[in-house]
């Protein structure tokens, strides 16, 4: 049976086999392959060639991805006539003829201007990636879509640079180009890009003249020369050369440092450059490729201006001249560096390294476990030897008895003598005596039910209980114990009980120290509440009198502002009843005359003119007293344009300044002015005028010309009071206690220390609003005063 189940088994494993390696056949069938062409304007057994297309190749990843990849030379470095391209369009059209291409990646110019022209003929709409392609204009992709890719640019700049930083007395340097289209047109270029460079280098370019003869001139360079090799594969003659080829004729025997462009010249006799490689021309190109085949749409893919130029440079030349490799700029490729023996054997000595160190752990870790297992042991001794020693010092006994027994005692420490008077022997021995005799008989019993209660819930109790020693004298113990099931050993209780005697009469003790503590404390409240209701009611009746002092200042001043015009209007109507009197007995006597008429009028016409005006000024004087006081003596809630009131309450406070040389000045922005706001306006006037006595008394101690701007703003639904004066300031500490009761400087001076508390007081509970102090030493004081500009929600009481 047991076969036959095995049998089915591994039938049943190989069909899951079959299927799994099945699957992916049938997968990659049902997925047609996609087709890309590879259109490459030179032949392959040139290097260029061959580099960029292993660089698609190795990005594309045909075989993985379920590609195929169509290779095409168009060899237009031997053939490059008209005829020649019509007839190879009409060679790929019958070759391709049915195969639906998902992208085109061209190289170099020919194969790029090919499919400028002729791409909508042959495969109508297929995106185009080129790369290679030199002198790359904008007129040349204006008249095509869906072509992107990565221009072929030289990088004479970075490689100049470079080549200077690695030579620093070069003062010249010899730039060779062919004088054909690309290479003329390289020419300009490197002019261009070197043109601020003529400061520190001359750079000079070779001449139209055969190969040789340019190879003696290069011969005849002196050493403060360095050369730049660009593009030259056709002499002035007409010979034709590889770019190898003529790399290595221009640098044979060359004792001057070379640099170049393309990465084909790096080549003996050559350091490097910033070159332009097909490798890394293909790999930009075959990555664009790559993310068109994903989805990308091929025209939110931007042409590469530069960036795909990379720093190579030839190991054997870095050694040659002295070059170190971490002066090179980061990223550089160095070729031809010798391969070193981890090189080649490298997969081996990581083994072999692996071995030895696996070797070595596990010695090092048995050499630990030696050492850690001694250090256990020496521990372990010391640890016994404290424990024997903590238990001899320790006021209590430490014990071990068998689990569900009567106190079966199985260990008992020397404590076991102080606590009850016998010795350990002694509470062991079966014939001696037994602990559970020593306990209380009232509490024996119930001590062995609370202990299994507890021990049914958990593996710990801990029960108090009475004792009684050998001598007869009864103890207050704490047992506290718990279970223990070591194996093929009995199950026993572990524990340790402590003589708590004393503990239990210090806590009667306590108790009794904590009930009398509860009745002080309760009386001592009772005092410190009947204290703070006196206090309360002293505060109350202080800040009443603050009040109506300042209400008394406000009444001698009201009385001697208006002692002035009642003092002029009496004295002129008194002047005119005395005129009207010498009319009067002029006219009774017959001497009245016309110009003693006139002169009279107009001498009455002046006096009642003064008088009225002065008995209009008190009138208002009195008007505005009558409003103030009453307010400040009422808190009745009413509406009032601030702005005006404010005013009012300055023109009733105006004694108080008046023979100084201060001046308050009132000011509202526009929104503020109009302002009405029901609020407590008595409450506005005892603030202003606790400020106002602040500034002149504390803030212009000692000084002339003191100056208080008041300033009324809205701040969404509050309206802000912003008071400030030129004082003497505050230092951080007055500032700090500003508003705490019974502060002031002035104290013994005639100061109560109660204006400012009054104010924020009356700010944050009448007004229900906030006030903010802003103060420096010599720089004066501020206060901002905001509160709702409607007060139905601030604080009554």
């Amino acid at each position: 049976m047991k076969r036959c189940q095995l049998s089915v088994s591994v039938i049943l494993l190989g069909m899951i086999w079959t299927v799994l390696v099945m699957l992916p056949s049938s997968l990659h069938a049902q997925n047609e392959p996609r087709h890309v062409l590879l259109l490459n304007s030179y032949h392959q057994r040139m290097t260029w060639v061959k580099n960029l297309t292993r660089a698609v190749e190795n990005v594309l990843e045909p075989e993985k991805n379920n590609l195929i990849l169509h290779i095409e030379n168009m060899d237009a470095k031997l053939v490059f006539s008209r005829e020649y391209f019509i007839a190879y369009k009409k060679l790929l059209a019958e070759r391709y003829k049915g195969i639906s291409f998902s992208v085109i990646i061209s190289s170099d110019n020919y194969a790029f201007d090919f499919l400028r022209f002729h791409r909508d003929d042959l495969w109508p709409d297929i995106p185009v990636v080129f790369c290679g392609v030199a002198d790359l204009e904008p007129y040349m992709l204006k008249a095509v879509s869906s072509f992107t890719g990565i221009e072929e640019a030289p990088s004479p700049r970075t490689t100049v640079e470079q080549m200077l930083r690695n030579h620093p007395n070069i003062k010249k340097i010899f730039v060779i180009n062919d004088h054909l289209k690309t290479g003329n047109s390289w020419r300009r270029y490197i002019l261009k890009e070197l043109m601020d460079l003529e400061s520190r280098v001359i750079i000079e370019h070779n001449i139209k003249e055969p190969i040789d003869r340019l190879h003696q001139r290069l011969l005849s360079l002196g050493d403060d020369t360095a050369v730049l090799l660009g593009v030259y594969f056709r002499d002035n003659g007409g010979q034709f050369l590889t770019f190898e080829k003529a790399g290595d004729l221009l640098t044979e025997g060359l004792s001057i440092p070379v640099y170049c462009l393309l990465a084909f010249n790096l080549r003996k006799g050559v350091i490097g450059g910033d070159v332009i490689s097909g490798y890394f021309q293909g790999e930009s190109a075959a990555k664009m490729a790559k993310r068109i085949l994903a989805g990308t749409d091929v025209n939110s893919i931007p042409v590469i201006r530069a960036g795909a130029n990379k720093f190579m440079f030839r190991y054997p030349e870095l050694q040659r001249w002295n070059i170190a490799e971490d002066s090179l700029p980061k990223g550089s490729i160095i070729l031809e560096r010798p391969v070193s023996f981890f090189t080649v054997y490298r997969k081996y000595i990581i083994i072999v390294g692996i071995i030895i160190g696996v070797l070595f752990l596990i010695v090092l870790l048995q050499m630990m476990h030696i050492a850690r297992r001694r250090l256990v042991e020496k521990e372990l001794r010391k640890s016994r030897r404290q424990f024997s020693v903590l238990l001899k010092n320790m006021p209590g006994m430490a014990y071990r008895s068998v689990f569900g027994s009567n106190w079966l005692m199985r260990f008992v420490s020397d404590g076991s003598k102080e606590l009850v008077g016998y010795s350990p022997e002694e509470l062991l021995k079966d014939e001696g005596v037994s602990f559970s005799s020593l306990i209380v008989n009232e509490d024996r019993e119930n001590a062995r039910k609370t202990i299994d209660e507890q021990l049914e819930h958990c593996d710990n109790f801990s029960i108090e209980y009475r004792l009684q020693s050998s001598s007869g004298k009864v103890r207050n113990v704490l047992e506290r114990g718990r279970y223990v099931k070591e194996s093929e050993e009995e199950p026993v209780v572990e524990g340790f009980i402590t003589d708590v005697t004393n503990l239990k009469n210090t806590q009667a003790e306590l108790a009794a120290l904590n009930q009398e503590l509860e009745d002080r404390v309760q009386r001592r409240t009772a005092e410190l509440e009947t204290s703070l209701t006196n206090l309360r009611t002293a505060h109350k009746q202080l800040i009443e009198a603050e009040k109506l002092a300042s209400l008394g200042g406000l009444v001698a001043g009201i009385a001697h502002e208006i002692n002035t015009p009642l003092g002029i209007g009496l004295t002129s109507t008194t002047y005119l009843q005395e005129r009207l009197a010498t009319l009067e007995n002029e006219y009774k006597a017959g001497s009245f005359k016309r110009s003693t008429l006139e002169k009279f009028m107009q001498v009455a016409d002046e006096g009642l003119a003064a008088a009225v005006t002065n008995l209009s000024r008190a009138a208002s004087l009195v008007q505005n007293f009558k409003q103030v006081a009453v307010d400040q003596t009422s808190e009745v809630l009413r509406e009032v344009t601030l702005y005006e009131y404010l005013g009012k309450v300055l023109a009733s406070l105006r004694p108080r300044w008046k023979h100084s040389s201060h001046t308050i000045e009132l000011h509202a922005e526009e929104e503020a002015k109009e302002t009405i706001v029901k609020t407590y306006p008595g409450v506005i006037m005892q603030i202003m005028s606790n400020l106002i006595n602040n500034s002149l008394i504390h803030g212009f101690e000692e000084m002339e010309n003191g100056v208080v701007k008041i300033l009324l703003s809205r701040t969404n639904g509050d309206i802000c009071i912003d008071y400030q004066d030129n004082g003497k300031g505050m230092t951080p500490e007055q500032k700090q206690r500003i508003f705490e009761p019974f502060f002031t400087t002035k104290m013994g001076s005639g100061g109560s220390g109660l204006g400012m508390h009054i104010v924020w007081n009356l700010v944050t509970r009448k007004l229900g609003g906030v006030i903010e102090c802003h103060s420096e030493v010599g720089q004066g004081a501020k206060f901002i005063i905001t509160f709702p500009i409607s007060s139905d929600s601030g604080t009554k009481g």
